[in-house]
């Protein structure tokens, strides 16, 4: 199919989790919904039988008297995790995923502010109760991998009386369905409200931008919101989906249940990325394989697709039916989406923030742009807020999807609208001609020269990121001037041993040239150890340089 405008995908309208689910096992009743290792036995569950244990959980959660209060969740990717999530929503209650990696005082903030009457978490991190206790705090505790099986079994196995309790409760679209405590690289962290029609609206307009069929692992933390829009968005297609608990176990899961379809964030991609060049540098077959990119590219233009062929080892190390890459959380660099189009997998880029639940724009199967994010949701309206004399300015974004607020905190939630009631991302980006969403940078991060004119840096590290020699890179302004920071790699320098300053003196001398003047950088700062980072791995700004 030709890279142009088509109809959206026919997918209902959906406004809370109950229709959700109902709408799922009415399409999908026994195909294959989940897959899972539970203590080495390979675990298959149908969207009827996760529906059902969805039911008995909810209404077990009910008879115990967990009614209209918080829940949190906490542990790795698990079967378990999904049901308690889904249990907490349909059952009228409010879920409160946490971050995993957070440390034990953090957690306990959370628990305090939220008043989280159940902490279900997994035996991994159950140790944290022992400081829950120690800050005064006492909710109820449930551990992920026992209580919440034998609960869902329980209330299975007492029938009628449990469904009685679920049929009573009937959450409305408007009802809080979730609290998602999130910083991003800058500020304090921050409970954002969404609703049970905040998310199942951002799923049908995902769905309807993007079809989504296949099999796929789900890797991302499920605490994050994009990893778990993916999940139900996968749900809303029928996807089948393996649950991985670890990424020390992604690459064996991938051979074993060999994907069509995954979602990532740009560091995942730029590691397969690297690992598959490396690989055919390893084994001295990189012009090799430099050659069969350039052959395979114009004969793709001719009409002619022999990628599968040509490049089965690099498609092997995904399992080799691999078709399609999500990519979202942060931008990725358009040649990525290039060299991995060479192999045969086409990356699919989006934007979205947590408080639009989080999906703005997503780039359609068969009609993109390699450099944007994608064509906003058709329930979701995108205005850009224009600097002066500028074609960008900030994301503005208004729609079902869209928050509340942020929980008891009125006056973060006034200052994040407009008078219009548009939401303002923080965003700085544009939107052509063709609707296609460009993002460039963030408000926060703008520096504003002497001259008036702004630079993003994000766009610079984007260009900086281009050189195998860079690792990580931040670029921010230091004594009214640009200055580059940068964690160099190990590995370039292993192979191809330089004097780094004088090297990257050269790097910068050739990248200047290439700039405008106002976006010529000052200095490069050398580092010894990587950036500080926040728990989804992306670099803290606001440390101090």
């Amino acid at each position: 199919m030709k890279n142009k405008p088509y109809p959206l995908y026919d997918v209902p309208y959906m406004a809370t989790f109950q229709e959700f689910l109902e709408y799922c096992e009415r399409s999908y009743a026994d195909r294959t919904a989940f897959t899972f290792y539970r203590r080495k036995e390979f675990i298959q569950k149908s969207y009827k039988e996760f529906h059902a244990q969805v039911r008995a959980l909810a209404g077990r959660l009910l008879s115990q008297g967990y009614r209209s209060c918080r829940i949190a969740v906490m542990g790795e990717n698990a079967y378990e995790w999904l049901l308690t999530y889904f249990a907490a929503v349909v059952s009228g209650n409010v879920i409160v995923p946490i971050d995993k990696e957070l440390p034990a005082d953090q957690v306990c903030n959370i628990l305090r502010e939220t008043q989280a009457k159940l902490f279900v978490l997994s035996d991994t991190y159950r140790d944290y109760m022992d400081a829950v206790r120690q800050n005064g705090l006492h909710p109820d505790a449930a551990s992920m991998q026992k209580d919440i099986p034998d609960w869902a079994d329980d209330g299975r196995n007492r029938g009628f009386a449990v469904r009685e309790l679920y049929a009573e409760v009937s959450p409305r679209p408007e009802d809080l369905a979730v609290i998602v405590y999130t910083s991003g690289t800058t500020g304090m962290a921050k409970g954002v409200m969404l609703t049970h029609r905040n998310i199942c609206a951002n799923c049908v307009g995902g769905t309807r931008n993007f079809n989504m069929e296949g099999t796929t692992i789900l890797s991302l933390p499920l605490h994050h919101t994009f990893s778990f829009i993916s999940v139900i968005d996968f749900m809303v297609w029928g996807a089948k989906i393996h649950i991985n608990n670890s990424l020390k176990n992604l690459q064996k899961d991938m051979i074993e249940q060999c994907p069509t379809i995954m979602t990532m964030v740009p560091m995942m991609v730029e590691t397969f990325y690297k690992r598959i060049w490396n690989t055919a540098q390893e084994k001295g077959k990189d012009k090799q394989l430099r050659t069969a990119v350039t052959i395979s590219d114009l004969l793709l233009h001719l009409g002619l697709d022999l990628r599968r062929v040509l490049f089965r080892d690099v498609l092997g190390a995904f399992g080799g039916k691999i078709e399609r890459i999500i990519c979202g959380g942060a931008a990725l660099d358009e040649r990525y989406v290039k060299e991995f189009r060479s192999f045969g997998i086409q990356i699919v880029q989006g934007y979205g923030i947590t408080e639009c639940s989080p999906v703005v724009a997503v780039t359609r199967n068969h009609h993109y742009k390699d450099a944007s994010v994608g064509l906003k949701l058709c329930n979701v309206d995108v205005k850009i807020d224009r600097f002066a004399d500028a074609q960008e300015g900030e994301i503005l974004v208004k729609g079902e999807c869209v928050t509340q607020g942020y929980y008891k905190r009125p006056d973060l939630t006034k200052a994040a609208f407009d008078d219009e009631g548009y939401f303002k991302t923080g965003d700085v980006g544009y939107v052509d001609e063709d609707g296609f969403v460009y993002v460039t940078g963030r408000v926060k991060n703008m520096i504003i020269l002497k001259n008036g004119k702004n630079v993003y840096p994000e766009e610079l590290e984007f260009e900086w990121m281009k050189n195998p020699a860079v690792k990580e890179v931040l670029v921010y302004e230091k004594d009214e001037t640009i200055a580059a920071e940068i964690f160099p790699d190990a590995d370039f320098f292993a192979a191809n041993p330089a004097d780094q300053e004088a090297f990257f003196a050269d790097v910068l001398a050739d990248f200047n040239r290439s700039q405008p003047p106002y976006k010529n950088i000052s200095q490069v700062i050398l580092r010894s150890t990587p950036f500080p980072k926040t728990t989804s791995m992306k670099i803290k700004r606001n440390y101090t340089h």
